[in-house]
């Protein structure tokens, strides 16, 4: 099994720098693709893989630095692989606030979408690999 949760934000201001001290123990990097943003990659103590929930504590903080960076798109995103299937749900949130929310059948292609970029099917990128080099 291959469990994720991260966060993905539109690269501007300080917003690394901001993500970093909210969760000290988060791999925080710039990814290109499939969108160029800030990835993050949350440890396991904020979240638990059995559990397909986006945990409240996460949520209101990326609340807060979505009001405090008005641009930027966030991205909080659950996935959780099983040998190829791989399932998602998540969260775009902008200004503050919850702007489309998508679980089951498609959802990785159509949060990815608020962006511009079509995944395609298969719904799956480099930094959601078991094999990403998240700490660089």
């Amino acid at each position: 099994m291959f469990s994720f949760f991260g966060l993905f934000a539109d690269p501007v201001g300080e917003l690394a720098e901001q993500i970093s001290t909210a969760w000290p123990g988060a791999d925080v990097i710039r990814i290109e693709q499939p969108i160029p943003a800030i990835g993050a990659r949350f440890e396991r103590d904020l979240y638990q893989p059995e559990l397909e929930d986006i945990p409240d504590a996460v949520a209101r903080v990326v609340e807060s630095l979505s009001a405090k960076y008005p641009s930027a798109r966030f991205l909080l995103l659950r996935t959780e692989c099983w040998g190829g299937d791989c399932g998602n749900s998540g969260r775009i949130i902008q200004r503050g606030h919850i702007v489309l929310e998508a679980n089951g059948d498609r959802a990785l292609r159509r949060l990815i979408k608020h962006w511009g970029f079509d995944l395609g099917p298969k719904e799956i990128f480099d930094s959601l690999r078991r094999d990403f080099p998240w700490r660089q």
